[in-house]
This record gives C-alpha cells, structure tokens and sequence, in this order.
C-alpha cells in the first residue's frame, strides 16, 4: 500500500493519467476495471489527450465498467457517460468494452454472467476508482457486511449493479482517488483506521499493491 499527495486536483488528476497510461504500456492487452464517476473526468481526459497524442494505443485493452445504475425512464446510462467520457476518446474496440446490464428479468444470472466475464480474462490487472463521502467504493455500500462479488445494491438513487469488494481485492493493482476537502474527514479512516464493512474503502489496506492518491484538500488530515 502507497499513499500519494498532489497539490491540487489537476495535478492529481494528471498524476492519475500518468499512472494509468503506465499501466497499459506495461501490459498493452490490460483488464481495466474502470470507475463510472465524474469526479474522474479529469483523468480520463488527460489519458485521451496521451492517446491522440500518440503516445497510448487501446487497441488490445479491456474496459469493464465497476458499475451501472437501474435506469429509470429516460436517465442516461453510466455506460453512457463512459463513452462520453472517455471511450469516444481513444481507440478502444467496442467489443472490448463490458458494463452490468442495467436491465435484466434475473438479476443474479445478469450478475453471475458478469463476474465471469471478468473471471474469463483471467480478473481485473488495473482497478481505478474514486472513493466516496461515506467511504464506498465502486457502488459497495457501507453497511453490516459486503457482499464479495458482483450484486445489486441500493443508493440514494436506487438500484445499482456493481462489482463486489472482492473482484475489487483480486485485481492486480486498486488506484484509489479521494479528491476535495469532503473527503478530509475520512480519508484517514479510509487509509490507516479500522478495517470495517462501514467503510468499505478500507478494505484496501489490506491489498498488497492498493495506491491511495489524494489531493491535499483531501489529505488534510492524513
């Protein structure tokens, strides 16, 4: 486990670029577990800059979202917003592209199928997420116990098909991004406190290549 602190959260997010970029130079044909979130934006778009720059090809990289929100009505999907985000941007196959149906009459079959589509490239070598106000991570809820693999989860805006903590744990490399000053009050949970399903996002203390990057607003009391 590496903690890492930039100065501000551009810095943070090139550094996140960076080390993402690292990471499909060094293992071109990667499983990339990726983080729906907003708050990485940034990131992802100073990795599409380096690819149009011609300094990353996505051609043999596999990209499985974390997780997807049970639409309702018209919202716009978390696949979507990937797309617009970052695989619009990049030279990404489509068929190397996997996200949770978002809907489905059996969801532990929709899930099951999930889970082994990550099991059939051999798991997930990169993990990128953004870890939330209450110390989730993916879509993995704080609560009494965490379920390990892929399930539905309910959040303040409904049902949620996410990756469990442990397709999280088996991954090869978790970087893990707290950014801003509302992250303050439990990155230091997060980071050195108490492994509890309450604050799921500690669990990666225990992963033997976990990297927590924050931006000093974040690391405020680390």
């Amino acid at each position: 486990m590496s903690v890492l602190v930039y100065r501000d959260s551009d810095t943070l997010s090139q550094a996140v670029a960076t080390l993402l970029a690292g990471c499909i130079i060094e293992k071109p044909n990667s499983a990339l577990g990726l983080d729906c979130s907003a708050s990485l934006s940034s990131a992802y778009r100073k990795i599409a800059g380096m690819t149009s720059d011609g300094l990353l090809d996505w051609a043999s990289v596999r990209a499985f979202n974390l997780y997807e929100h049970v639409r309702q009505g018209s919202e716009i999907s978390d696949e979507a917003r990937m797309h617009t985000m970052l695989y619009d941007r990049v030279n990404i196959l489509p068929e190397n592209i996997y996200a949770p149906c978002a809907e489905t009459h059996d969801w532990s079959v929709n899930c099951n199928d999930y889970e082994n589509a990550i099991l059939d490239v051999g798991g997930l070598d990169t993990v990128l997420c953004s870890i939330g106000v209450d110390g989730r991570i993916a879509c993995n809820m704080p609560g009494s116990e965490l379920a390990p693999v892929t399930h539905v989860e309910r959040t303040e805006y409904g049902r949620v098909v996410t990756v469990g903590i442990s397709t999280i744990m088996a991954a090869r490399r978790v970087i893990a991004v707290l950014s801003g000053y509302d992250l303050s009050r439990i990155a230091p949970l997060v980071i050195s406190g108490p492994v509890l399903p309450s604050m799921p996002a500690s669990y990666l203390q225990l992963h033997q290549n976990a990297i927590f990057m924050l931006d000093e607003d974040a690391a405020e009391h680390v």
